[in-house]
């Protein structure tokens, strides 16, 4: 069956009905009446190894490969990629870069049972030196071979964002202050062996995948400039939040792998858990995400999870929080103190699941202090499965915080609580730049 685009063969047509018509009947590139952006744009999406095999065609091509602004590798056979490195840095020059990918691929040959990765770092090394604004690392998750390890951060003053995807850092601090325009960072299924991460220009930093942190101590993270966080999907302590006066958005989701479990949910329980760790004041995430517009907070662990509880009962105060999701993880004292702690929220949406975790929230027998109203809080969306006595009860309680019945929803959930609105992307809900409020100067270095 045939199927007639004639749009499409409009465009082709005006596209081409340009050209020469001795370009259709000779025997030299066609390539040739294409301007040098055009071609290089071309070329900036091919794999490197392609990119680099254009070099033969004519000089004119081969000065286009050498400006190309992004590199891409995605070789798996160990000593194609060596030699393709060795070509690259002989032959590329130190033309500046915007964008580099690399998937990893080990030496072909392994150290007291460990591979190795000379090659790989060889070309950061290179990218490095080229100026390059973006750096995407990733290794191949073959179970069989060790991720790189890089224990010394990198140094740039062009480099802008860095993906990290299945590598290990491993040194006393993730220290970024060689990245004075650093604004993006994101780790992803990485064993992250440091005591703390510390920027001054960071904006956007995403923990997630997986990550494996540390258990016998809490990372800190110093990120003052912050306006975007996404911490979930990682296994061992929580970490340490420090103050983010910019932060607009973020979501933390706490879930089986996190080690924050007292099964007595009691401060110094004489057991080995991570409450031992726990801070004797301020809490751990909740203080450092006070200043947030938009937050989401989901466990999805054992309720013996006690981060989110104990922090609250340091009482911090939202003072700019508009937007907010919770699971059910809370109960009823717990509702009441981020609501009268809150003073102008906008919209609340609570994502419960089945009866069983429901009781959780409203089990509970405080006394809820009555003396505050909700006075900007005009949207409750909750989300259930089914619609049962213990909703009706949740409904009691915001009825109690002072928010009027016509301002409540309830429907079925529509996805689950562990994938809320913005927790995929947390700057979705960022507004445009020009509302951001400009980055404060600051004399701590983060050391």
């Amino acid at each position: 069956m045939l199927v007639s685009f004639p749009s499409c063969r409009r465009v082709s047509h005006n596209l081409f009905d340009e050209m020469p018509a001795i370009a259709a009947v000779s025997d030299r590139d066609h390539f040739g009446d294409l301007t040098d952006d055009l071609l290089s744009h071309v070329l900036s999406f091919l794999p490197s190894d392609d990119a680099l095999q254009t070099c033969v065609l004519d000089t004119r091509w081969r000065d286009l490969w050498r400006r190309t602004t992004s590199l891409h590798f995605n070789v798996d056979d160990c000593e194609l990629f060596r030699r393709l490195v060795k070509l690259i840095i002989q032959l590329r020059g130190k033309s500046p870069l915007v964008k580099c990918d690399i998937i990893t691929c080990p030496d072909d040959y392994a150290v007291f049972g460990k591979w190795q990765y000379m090659n790989t770092k060889l070309l950061i090394e290179f990218a490095l030196m080229c100026q390059v604004k973006e750096l995407t690392l990733s290794t191949v998750d073959f179970h069989a071979i060790d991720p790189p390890v890089f224990d010394v951060p990198f140094i740039s003053h062009h480099l802008k964002t860095i993906n990290l995807h299945r590598v290990k850092l491993k040194c006393p601090a993730l220290n970024f202050s060689g990245c004075p325009i650093l604004e993006e960072l994101k780790m992803q299924n990485c064993n992250i062996c440091a005591r703390k991460i510390s920027s001054k220009s960071l904006k956007h930093l995403c923990i997630s995948d997986s990550c494996v942190i540390p258990v016998d101590f809490r990372i800190r993270i110093f990120a003052p400039d912050l306006i975007s966080l996404l911490v979930a999907d990682f296994c061992g302590a929580t970490p340490f939040l420090e103050d983010m006066p910019f932060l607009v958005t973020a979501s933390v989701g706490l879930d089986d792998s996190c080690y924050d479990l007292c099964s007595s949910a009691q401060r110094g329980c004489g057991f080995d858990c991570c409450c031992n760790n726990y801070p004797t004041e301020g809490g751990v995430l909740l203080n450092g995400l006070s200043n947030a517009v938009n937050l989401e907070l989901i466990l999805t662990a054992d309720p013996v999870n006690f981060i989110y509880r104990w922090d609250l009962e340091w009482c911090p105060i939202f003072s700019k929080l508009k937007t907010l999701l919770l699971n059910e993880w809370f109960t009823a004292i717990d509702l009441a103190c981020i609501l009268q702690h809150s003073p102008i929220l906008e919209m609340l949406t609570l994502q419960l699941g089945n009866t069983k975790s429901l009781t959780r929230a409203t089990a509970a027998q405080e006394t809820i202090d009555q003396s505050f109203v909700c006075a900007h809080l005009k949207v409750v969306n909750i989300e259930s499965d089914e619609v049962h006595e213990e909703i009706h009860k949740i409904v009691n309680i915001l009825r109690t915080c002072g928010i009027l019945r016509d301002h409540i929803s309830i429907k079925a959930r529509s996805s689950p609580s562990c994938c809320f609105s913005f927790q995929k992307d947390p700057r979705s809900l960022l507004p445009p730049p020009a509302a951001l409020r400009p980055a404060a100067s600051t004399t701590d270095d983060g050391n």
